[in-house]
């Protein structure tokens, strides 16, 4: 067993904490737990928010495009612009209002991490680790001290090898997806997710296949620890 990967099939046990209802609307919370807060809101085009901080580094992740112009209190402007299914790294930010310009409400994923900034990882990633073995269909976007953040794309029919994933992570479908799920001794089972049904799983070894009559892609962000 390698370092860090918990008994074979662990990774098949996913808590789903969202229904994949858009919009986000009312806001919610789903997750937070001991490594990130993550909440769950629909910005409305031209509604201006309350002046406000984020003490906190952010995951950003946006299922529908528009800018997110934000302006500080020194009169400084940085808009933000994102594409569907964009992921955005944002570092704390002083207090500033944000206004999101769009043709329509944009749902947003915000996930507060509540690791230390200048945190130091202890876990490797091992040799069976997704991206090393699978580059055609996982991708990297985001990679720093406290998260990592993949692409994954599976054409109908397409595959992945079986993978190591050695810290918790929020699976992020960005589309609706029909899978067959194995882990290490062979042992299958098919799972059925709308866009943004969220995903809790915990560290394991998993093959993932595309059953699906259409390009199955979501955003896989592990928590580093």
């Amino acid at each position: 067993m390698k370092q860090g990967v918990t008994k074979a099939g662990v990774a098949l046990a996913a808590v789903l904490v969202c229904g994949g209802a858009l919009p986000f609307s009312p806001a919610s919370v789903p997750i937070d737990n001991k490594l990130v807060r993550v909440a769950l809101s629909a910005g409305v085009p031209g509604a201006v928010t309350k002046p406000h901080v984020h003490e906190t580094n952010r995951v950003m992740i946006y299922f529908d495009p528009g800018t997110n112009k934000i302006t500080y209190q020194d009169g400084k402007v940085s808009p933000e612009t994102f594409r569907a299914g964009d992921v955005q790294w944002n570092n704390a930010m002083g207090t500033h209002v944000a206004e999101i310009i769009a043709a329509q409400p944009v749902n947003i994923a915000h996930l507060e991490l509540k690791s230390a900034p200048n945190m130091v990882p202890s876990v490797k990633f091992p040799a069976n680790d997704p991206l090393k073995l699978d580059p055609a269909h996982y991708k990297l976007e985001t990679d720093n001290n406290q998260v990592r953040v993949l692409r994954l794309r599976l054409r109908q029919g397409e595959k992945t090898p079986l993978y190591a994933e050695v810290f918790e992570r929020l699976l992020v479908p960005l589309t609706v997806a029909r899978l067959k799920v194995s882990d290490a001794k062979g042992a299958a089972k098919t799972v059925t997710y709308g866009k943004a049904d969220l995903q809790w799983l915990a560290p394991g070894e998993e093959a993932a296949e595309n059953l699906g009559d259409q390009p199955y892609e979501a955003l896989i962000v592990e928590f580093k620890k």
